[in-house]
């Protein structure tokens, strides 16, 4: 030990009195993890440790072959490990435990979006509808009137519905009447109740109402390659024991996960406990399909507006359009706010904005207008033999020079021989501000980006972010988009630059004799010292 000591001293000396020689080169071998060398050391290590390793058998078998399956499979696995090194947790992306897939149940269910949750210990399965428009997550609970749960009551269930039960949760704990996501707890006699919450939303005299609990969402890790990679996040859950109106007639019969920007929302509370970045994705698909992903920021050149301050807490996702076009007319007067709701299955436009876009669609159209019992939009159409006509494209244009493009805003009817007619899929509102619904989502992967207050979208075929490397789609053959935007209106990319390898500055060289000649003594105790080292290590 004395002796490595005295020679560590003599070379940072050298070190300090001579610096790093300019022309002087240094060099040590690499040797690859899964090397035949690297193999030899590892038998070798084995055997000094008193293992036996037959000549045909033990540690041999297990090294992978060069460029096989296994072998690919191990440096991957060997990067990712790393890459949770480097990564803070947080900037992963979360989903479900039973899959980021979003289920389209028809018109029993209320058009809406609903994907499987589990939620407690023992976890239980819910079947809750997605809503961007509000924030508490709540599932039907010690139900006192509450929606059938039972499938029977329903065309698209193989299985029934589940309710909730706090005490049936080992995770699971009631708030009090002092905690501070407690809305109503002024409303209390005694601050140790349990908080009650009650829900007012804004169709049907529709509402939930009963106790605030916490308890755990099971989630996973948004990375194929780290499958056992689960969470269970502490969430607010509103026990809702009472529902009124649409609650009672096919909506959201096993619950509703509110995604908007209230504390007291999934979001939120991820985000606030540092497991994802603060903002969400939605997807859908012609298919109806689709998928959500919590902490997923989006991609690089999606286009973005930000959202408006439409309230002191600036809890809905509320942008501005600055005009409509119908194909590539523009129109005066049709800006509007826009709540981006994925609760709401169509859009609804101001009365005035609505009476100038029909009436440009309309004149656009090659199709004759007709009447189809039973369907309420105003402006429906009748296909020919020959199918639908080319429908034009609606257009939402942005202060940022961005546009939101809505290929096919149209509803199509069948019948027992297949389409017979579409209507423009729009609804006109007495309120101020318009509703984008889900219908001018599809195809899009639409991003909440909270943290930086911006709603971003892309082109998307909804595919798994973990399939798909993050990618939004994919890409053509020749490279482009496969739904360009419209050439009217610019829709440039950030550029990108490409980045030389970096260059490190060259220290101030020393050409004298002695120096060059310490150079050498450098390298020979420096090896001495690697001798010695190995020396005392390997006995």
């Amino acid at each position: 030990m004395e002796i490595r000591l005295i020679l560590l001293d003599f070379l940072f000396i050298l070190y300090i009195n001579c610096g790093l020689s300019e022309n002087t080169l240094y060099s040590a071998k690499l040797v690859h993890r899964f090397s035949d060398e690297a193999k030899a050391r590892h038998s070798a290590r084995v055997l000094r440790n008193g293992a036996e390793i037959a000549d045909s058998g033990g540690a041999g078998d297990a090294w992978p072959k060069r460029r096989s399956l296994d072998y690919y499979r191990r440096l991957l696995s060997s990067d990712i490990q790393r890459q949770k090194l480097k990564l803070n947790p947080q900037f992963q992306f979360l989903y479900p435990s039973r899959g980021s897939a979003t289920l389209p149940l028809g018109n029993d269910f209320g058009w809406l979006h609903y994907m499987w949750i589990d939620i407690g210990t023992p976890n239980v399965s819910f079947l809750v509808a997605l809503d961007a428009g509000s924030d508490l997550l709540w599932v039907p609970c010690n139900c006192v009137q509450c929606a059938p749960l039972s499938s029977s009551y329903y065309s698209s269930l193989d299985k029934d519905l589940s309710e909730y039960n706090p005490s049936g949760s080992s995770t699971g704990k009631t708030l009090s009447c002092s905690h501070q996501l407690c809305e109503f707890g002024l409303n209390c006699e005694n601050p140790k109740q349990q908080c009650p919450y009650t829900v007012n939303y804004s169709s049907d005299e529709t509402s939930t109402s009963g106790v605030l609990v916490e308890d755990v969402l099971l989630l996973v890790s948004g990375h194929t390659n780290a499958p056992n990679m689960s969470v269970r996040a502490p969430v607010i859950i509103g026990c809702g024991s009472k529902q009124t109106g649409g609650y009672l007639n096919g909506v959201a019969p096993d619950g509703l996960m509110g995604l908007g920007r209230g504390e007291i929302s999934v979001p939120s509370r991820l985000a606030k406990a540092g497991l994802i970045r603060n903002s969400f994705s939605l997807c859908f698909t012609e298919d109806d399909s689709g998928r959500l992903f919590l902490g997923d920021q989006g991609v690089a050149g999606e286009q973005s507006t930000s959202f408006l301050s439409s309230d002191k807490k600036n809890l809905t996702y509320i942008v501005g359009v600055d005009a409509c076009c119908i194909g590539s007319s523009c129109l005066e007067y049709t800006n509007f706010d826009a709540l981006v709701d994925s609760g709401t299955s169509f859009t609804f436009l101001p009365g005035q904005v609505y009476e100038r876009v029909v009436k440009e669609f309309n004149g656009q159209v090659n199709a004759s207008k007709s009447d189809f019992e039973g369907y309420p939009w105003q402006y429906c159409y009748k296909s020919s033999s020959e199918g639908l006509p080319k429908i034009p494209s609606l257009t939402l244009k942005f202060a940022t020079n961005n546009s939101f493009v809505v290929h096919d805003p149209v509803f199509v009817i069948y019948g027992t021989q297949g389409a017979v007619g579409f209507c423009l899929a729009i609804q006109p509102t007495d309120e101020d501000i318009a509703t984008i619904g889900q219908n001018f989502m599809t195809g899009y992967r639409m991003v909440y980006d909270r943290e930086n207050f911006k709603l971003g979208w892309s082109r998307s075929n909804c595919q798994d972010l973990s399939e798909g490397d993050r990618m939004p789609l994919t890409p053509s053959a020749d490279g482009t988009s496969p739904n360009p935007l419209p050439t009217t209106v610019q829709q440039n990319a950030p550029n990108a630059h490409a980045v030389g390898p970096a260059v490190a500055e060259k220290t101030p060289s020393k050409s004298s004799a002695t120096c060059q000649q310490h150079s050498y003594f450098m390298k020979f105790f420096f090896v001495t010292l690697l001798a010695l080292h190995t020396c005392v290590y390997t006995k």
